[in-house]
């Protein structure tokens, strides 16, 4: 998940009064006056069965691709891999008049730029978001022959760290919320780059997130932590992808590969 779009997002909840707990399902006031344009927003839980979590459910699913598809899994993650490397070479190429030819250095990153529509932001984050999205790109093409219909493109989901509930939130119902001015209510939702999963994004098999550092660096940049004041603020973006979606987050970094 690109760093814009992680540093906007909130949490649409409100703190239940007297307690520090948040009310993950409790919808805004906008979609109590129309909630014909906020059904989405419940979205459809993981699993019907009572008592059934997500990593019970998705536990055969997960072994099924350890013991059988390892093959497959290598494949998904050496595509992803170049997908990485290509989309970094091919914005650093289209940026190359910006830092004269070569890689820009940690002070190059730190200047601020806008963007299209006059936006401010660092350079680091305008080159992270053209990288990730060419990433999606080139994972599309890659995937949509090496996996069709076993894998999702930045899916949404809601998950409540209380009960440890995760819904799925589909892109129609995402864009709904969007064009009936009710975006707002995807705050605080994950939204991790590649899921691989059995034919639904509640049945994830496998988690990835692009990571692109503005400088060269010898290390992985670290899953990002979730601020003070922020619904999911103690935890970082892996520890509840992990938790939402019961499979382990790996990173993919440019240089670097995947990085468990």
């Amino acid at each position: 998940m690109t760093a814009l779009v992680w540093t906007l997002a909130g949490c649409a909840a409100t703190p239940t009064q007297g307690t520090s707990s948040y009310r993950f399902d409790t919808v805004s006031s906008t979609c109590r006056q129309r909630p014909e344009t906020c059904a989405a927003l419940a979205g459809k839980e993981f699993t019907q069965t009572p008592g059934l979590t997500v990593a019970t459910m998705g536990a055969s699913v997960r072994e099924t691709l350890r013991a059988l598809e390892r093959g497959e899994q290598e494949r998904i993650e050496e595509a992803l891999v170049r997908c990485a490397e290509q989309s970094r070479t091919e914005v650093l190429l289209a940026h190359r008049r910006d830092f004269a030819g070569q890689t820009p250095t940690r002070e190059e990153c730190k200047q601020m730029v806008r963007d299209a529509s006059g936006r401010s932001l660092s350079r680091a984050m305008q080159l992270g978001m053209e990288m990730n999205a060419a990433a999606l790109s080139c994972a599309a093409r890659e995937l949509s022959s090496l996996r069709p219909g076993g894998y999702s493109l930045e899916p949404c989901y809601r998950h409540d760290t209380q009960n440890g509930g995760t819904k799925v939130i589909t892109e129609a119902d995402v864009q709904a919320l969007k064009q009936s001015g009710n975006g707002g209510e995807l705050q605080g939702t994950l939204v991790p780059d590649v899921v691989i999963h059995a034919g639904h994004p509640a049945q994830a098999q496998a988690v990835y997130d692009f990571k692109f550092p503005c400088a060269n660096v010898d290390e992985a940049p670290p899953w990002r932590k979730y601020p003070k004041g922020h619904c999911h603020q103690g935890f970082h973006q892996g520890e509840l992808y992990e938790q939402a979606l019961g499979v382990r987050a790996v990173r993919i970094v440019p240089r670097l590969g995947i990085v468990r």
